[in-house]
């Protein structure tokens, strides 16, 4: 059996008007939503921070982040995509 591994990310999910938020690196077709690893020592909120200054220069307002919630997938090493 493969060895399963946790992959801890955040990101944001910003929706209005039945739209959500997505990005698009320079040079690529693909679109992403916003967000990535906590380094050591960051709660969530300061890593989403730092990610979202990082990838879109916004900075996120406080009291403005809405409902956090931690969702989990295993991730199969030996799995294709």
């Amino acid at each position: 059996m493969a060895e399963k591994t946790l992959i801890d990310k955040l990101a944001l999910l910003y929706i209005e008007d039945g739209k959500l938020l997505c990005s698009m690196s320079h040079g690529k077709d693909t679109c992403y939503i916003p967000g990535g690893k906590r380094e050591a020592g960051e709660s969530d909120e300061q890593a989403l921070r730092r990610e979202i200054m990082e990838e879109l220069s916004v900075e996120l307002v406080d009291g403005r982040s809405g409902t956090m919630a931690r969702l989990r997938r295993r991730h199969t090493a030996s799995r294709k995509a």
